[in-house]
């Protein structure tokens, strides 16, 4: 497995030698101690466990530079010169490699080599030797860590706590902060909202950790976290909408409208400073904030109104939701006011900032980063959103369809409000706040239209892309392209207006579902974020913007190939066209002439086989017939050399159901009994990255080859009927009357190889998202009007 190093930033020696002295690893007087006497210091030096140079020379004699020889006596020998061969050796152990398991000695560098971990020639000269322990610090270790996180880990940089200021290696930030001393403290930011309409404006319980050291003259960053679910979160896992009923007429749609709450005016900021009163009992949710905390960058939280501690409700997706996040940005900035409690007596400020703004977090706490982002906040510098909704429409809904989320049959926006109104948990709040709950549960409802899943102007509110013009600061989107949670569309299409605004911007797409990238082996994504904080937030000049490729794909395949793009869309690609046939063939040169038909039983099958809904999706790609029979599929030849898709494949269909009303379902699928990744990655090395010393850790982990199967979904969609006219506005439709329908489908990014064959599946009832109709429904596909198109590399 290749450990894949972006984050490594060229220095010229003299700049290394500055960087080396300013962290004690280097002597002032280096040029005057010999060269065996320097490899000696410098080895031990790493060995930040051991605390006293008798303790370091003692260890020397745990290393091996070859076959024949430990390290304490090659230094015995007093060298003037050290080969590639033994430097390697050593350099693969205190790597945390172990020789006879992970490599042998007698071939350091290949092994160094596979794993992508750079080497220098023989080195025959103290600059040399300097050069090759600068990088070798800055090398990725066994557990996926610079060799310079490691030594922290250990230790080594509890030397400088109480200097009270950054120290950048390598264009990175050093944990030279006490992590001992973080302060955790809440305040109530005083927002100009009043949802819970009680005349009064909500307060917004914000929750922060910084260095002790921010408490004095020195200047930190803020991370900033939107987290409605950090104050906890309602758990009812009975409470799902039934989605075993029939399609309803959609011509029903009433076009249910967005109402804005009641607004009052916060206090604007006055001139009192009062420390916090109150100290946080909740803990850090986020593992990259927790490694950059120790860096020096402040961690803040906030659920926003209607979650634990804060006033308000819970109105998922809402402008109302966009505004609390934003507010607490306008108090760190030095814009808003806050208090030191609920009573309203007394302000607090945010002294402490440097006035620059980071965002981070996942799924909803990324949704709110681009919800934020699109308001333009004064001091908001960057946001490294993941997994996240930038339209709440293609979250739950899809081409006038009701569309659950992956694992989440039958959620909405009531039931996410119902999951995140954590201030309910506190019975004064309960007593005040739930009949007003209540009756916002009961607009939700009403206002999602769950009866025909068309388009509205409550949805049209939720959709953040709209907005986008108003974004002024860089972005990093980071996304699973077998996200079926937070499905791909959502990334794809803010990121088609996000590169071409005048701000910096990338994007990286990983091979997971619903997931972090944090700790992957395949790519130094933590150290990535830490050279792009440092240079957006505390305006160091580190090569940040230049430093790698505008989108950073993970390869399908292998692992530990990223593909280097400067765009993810259609046109990166050549397109092709496939037609079917009679023979349920797909090719390039005609169409069939066929009606082609299949009986849509619904969730009746389903419900019998007591089978998971991932089980299902498995069974049914992979043409089980019992699940098969409920579709038609067409497939390619087997391909002689590997194609990528790229970007939003389309399908266009002439269709027509037997009933006035109905719902098709498309799927592309690579068919082939191979070994592919696994889904989830494997842990490889739990709890085995420090954040700081003795300051949490995190896991390891990458996707691997796992056990063969004989499919793979790599992308679908799905529409209603009678949207065949347009996306926004239903139509009638007859019982047998064909329709015309363009289906864009999920982007993706998937490379198809050799020896597999690629097959379009229509079907109707997807038994993991769609609603499961209790009516059997015939569909007829007339095969000379239906096609299917995509880009390929």
């Amino acid at each position: 497995m290749k450990y894949n190093q972006y984050a490594y930033v060229d220095t010229n020696h003299s700049d290394q030698v500055k960087e080396l002295l300013a962290i004690n690893f280097l002597p002032k007087n280096y040029q005057d101690w010999s060269f065996g006497d320097l490899l000696a210091k410098l080895v031990g030096n790493v060995i930040a466990e051991a605390k006293t140079d008798e303790a370091k020379k003692a260890k020397l004699a745990e290393f091996a530079v070859d076959n024949t020889q430990t390290l304490a006596d090659f230094l015995k020998e007093n060298p003037d010169k050290i080969s590639s061969l033994q430097f390697y050796n050593v350099a693969l152990q205190l790597l945390g490699y172990h020789v006879g398991y992970d490599y042998q000695l007698d071939n350091p560098t290949g092994f160094m080599q596979k794993q992508a971990l750079p080497v220098a020639t023989d080195i025959n000269n103290i600059e040399e030797l300097v050069s090759a322990f600068y990088r070798l610090l800055n090398t990725r270790a066994k557990n996926g860590q610079l060799l310079i996180d490691v030594m922290a880990g250990k230790g080594y940089f509890t030397k400088f706590w109480g200097e009270n200021k950054f120290m950048y290696f390598n264009g990175k930030s050093l944990p030279v902060f006490d992590t001992n001393k973080v302060i955790r403290e809440v305040v109530y930011v005083e927002s100009d909202l009043d949802t819970d309409r009680d005349g009064k404006s909500d307060l917004i319980q914000v929750t922060v950790f910084r260095p002790k050291e921010s408490d004095g003259d020195l200047k930190v960053p803020a991370l900033y976290t939107a987290s409605p679910y950090f104050g906890g979160i309602i758990a009812n896992e009975k409470r799902n909408h039934n989605v075993d009923e029939n399609l309803s007429d959609a011509i029903e749609w009433t076009n249910p409208k967005y109402e804005a709450s009641p607004t009052v005016k916060a206090q604007k900021p006055g001139t009192e400073d009062k420390n916090a009163t109150e100290e946080a009992v909740h803990k850090s949710s986020y593992p990259l904030n927790e490694y950059l905390l120790a860096r020096g960058f402040a961690s803040v939280f906030a659920g926003g109104i209607g979650t634990r501690g804060s006033d308000g409700l819970r109105i998922t997706g809402a402008p109302e939701e966009n505004e609390s996040a934003k507010e607490v940005i306008e108090w760190l900035h030095g814009d808003r006011i806050a208090y030191t409690d609920r009573t309203r007596q007394h302000e607090t400020k945010a002294d402490w900032c440097n006035g620059n703004i980071g965002m981070t977090g996942r799924s909803y706490l990324g949704t709110l980063q681009i919800a934020v982002a699109t308001t333009g906040v004064a001091g908001l510098k960057t946001v490294v959103s993941e997994a996240a909704i930038s339209s709440w429409y293609d979250y739950y809904r899809e081409h006038g369809l009701v569309i659950a989320p992956e694992a989440c049959q039958g959620e909405d926006l009531d039931l996410l409000a119902e999951t995140c109104q954590s201030n309910l948990w506190d019975a004064g709040s309960y007593l005040k706040i739930k009949p007003k709950y209540d009756a916002m549960q009961k607009e939700l409802l009403e206002h999602e239209d769950r009866t025909t899943g068309q388009y509205s102007d409550y949805w049209e509110a939720r959709n953040y892309r709209h907005h986008a013009d108003g974004i002024k600061c860089s972005w990093v989107s980071v996304h699973g392209l077998n996200d079926w949670n937070v499905k791909p569309k959502n990334v794809y299409k803010i990121w088609q207006l996000v590169k071409n605004l005048p701000m910096k911007h990338h994007l990286f797409l990983h091979q997971g579902p619903h997931y972090n990238m944090n700790n992957l082996v395949s790519i130094d994504f933590t150290d990535l974020m830490n050279l792009w904080f440092c240079h957006e937030l505390l305006d160091v000049e580190n090569n940040a913007y230049n430093q790698w490729p505008t989108a950073m794909i993970q390869d399908n395949l292998h692992a530990d190939k990223w593909h280097e793009e400067e765009d993810w869309a259609n046109e990166i690609g050549q397109k092709v066209t496939y037609y079917p046939t009679d023979d349920h063939d797909l090719y390039k040169d005609g169409n069939g002439q066929e009606k082609q038909s299949f009986v849509d039983v619904g969730g009746k099958d389903f419900k019998e086989a007591k089978i998971s809904e991932s089980d299902w999706e498995y069974k049914f790609i992979s043409g089980e017939e019992k699940w098969a029979k409920r579709s038609l599929r067409y497939t390619t030849e087997e391909y002689i050399h590997p194609v990528t898709i790229v970007g939003r494949p389309q399908v266009k269909v002439r269709v027509s159901g037997s009933l006035p009303k109905g719902q098709l379902s498309v799927a592309l699928v690579e068919l082939g009994e191979r070994q592919r990744l696994t889904p989830t990655p494997k842990f490889l090395m739990r709890g085995g990255q420090e954040l700081g010393y003795r300051f949490g850790t995190d896991t390891l982990q990458e996707f691997v080859p796992d056990k063969t199967t004989k499919a793979k979904l790599i992308t679908k969609a799905h529409m209603n009927l009678q949207n065949y006219e347009d996306m926004k506005k239903p139509s009638k439709i007859e019982a047998g009357q064909f329709v015309d329908l363009t289906f864009e489908l999920q982007p993706t990014y998937y490379t198809i190889p050799a020896g597999s064959k690629l097959a379009l599946i229509i079907y109707s009832t997807d038994e993991g998202m769609t609603k499961r109709p209790l009516e059997e429904e015939t569909y007829t596909i007339d095969l000379a009007n239906t096609e299917i198109s995509f880009y390929q590399k």
